[in-house]
């Protein structure tokens, strides 16, 4: 169920956290994910994020050690991307365990992205991602992806 990216559709977008990180990050994906948040900016593609992504990013950074102002930093830049925040209720933290449990392990679904993917299919959201084990299992996943590289 992967899908290609095609420019102005209005059609809301569940991001994955790594998309707004790599904007921000400046990493080799980050062309594209510019390319996506200026299609935000501009009103033509819509923003969501599960509220859960602001834990995964903190979460991540504080691992690799980045310094608790260079978090702040970025947490006020994503602050300043149009966007919506989606809720993570009882239902979606159910179907994120029970997906982690099925998917998850070493170079398989990491615990935050299950998250991302009970939203997606919640909230019947496309997920935008650069994560290949989300994206080549979108099938049985039950979701629809599309892929940050095909922007």
């Amino acid at each position: 169920m992967r899908t290609t990216y095609s420019r102005g559709r209005r059609k809301p977008i569940l991001v994955d956290t790594c998309v707004i990180l790599h904007y921000l990050l400046g990493d080799d994906l980050a062309d594209n994910a510019e390319r996506f948040i200026r299609n935000v900016v501009k009103g033509s593609l819509e923003a969501h994020f599960i509220s859960e992504a602001y834990d995964d990013a903190i979460t991540g950074l504080r691992s690799r050690g980045v310094s608790d102002d260079v978090i702040l930093d970025i947490l006020e830049k994503w602050a300043s991307i149009p966007h919506k925040v989606l809720p993570v209720i009882p239902t979606i933290a159910v179907e994120a365990l029970k997906i982690y449990r099925q998917h998850g392990g070493p170079r398989k679904l990491h615990y935050f992205d299950a998250f991302h993917v009970a939203g997606a299919k919640h909230y019947h959201l496309p997920l935008l991602t650069s994560d290949e084990y989300i994206i080549n299992h979108s099938k049985e996943l039950g979701i629809e992806t599309i892929n940050l590289r095909d922007l």
